[in-house]
């Protein structure tokens, strides 16, 4: 599986990362050319990965011990709407989280957990693109 983190050059994205203190504003995973994310305007979806583009990208290979059932998750989240609430409730350290809604990086990350990485201790709900990032160097692996 990849990881796609992204950089968007507009006001929301220049606003999640200043919240975030990240570089990243925005972070998908990809399976076999579909990649999976949570948008703004759409909820949760998939897209070919060819289709798939940012102002600026990179692109991180993970090894997920189960990525079969990471794409079952996935694809029974799609359609749901984006959890705005949950994302204004980030720099608050508070959880409005709906069970139903998801914003981009808790996608993802709910998405590892599944198919079994067990690389991070943040509760999934508070993980921002900045936490993906951070733990780079024990989610990525070499090209194969």
């Amino acid at each position: 599986m990849r990881l796609h983190f992204c950089r968007s050059n507009d006001i929301g994205g220049l606003l999640i990362r200043l919240f975030t203190f990240s570089n990243w504003n925005h972070v998908a995973i990809e399976f076999n050319g579909t990649v999976y994310e949570a948008m703004t305007g759409s909820g949760v979806r998939k897209v070919p990965a060819s289709h798939f583009r940012w102002d600026e990208m990179e692109v991180v290979n993970v090894a997920v011990p189960e990525p079969l059932q990471a794409v079952a998750f996935l694809e029974s989240q799609l359609g749901k709407k984006y959890d705005w609430m949950a994302l204004v409730a980030l720099p608050f350290r508070t959880t409005w989280q709906s069970p139903h809604r998801w914003f981009c990086s808790e996608l993802v990350a709910k998405a590892l957990a599944v198919g079994g990485v067990r690389a991070f201790s943040v509760e999934k709900y508070r993980i921002t693109p900045r936490d993906l990032w951070i733990l780079k160097p024990w989610l990525a692996r070499a090209e194969t």
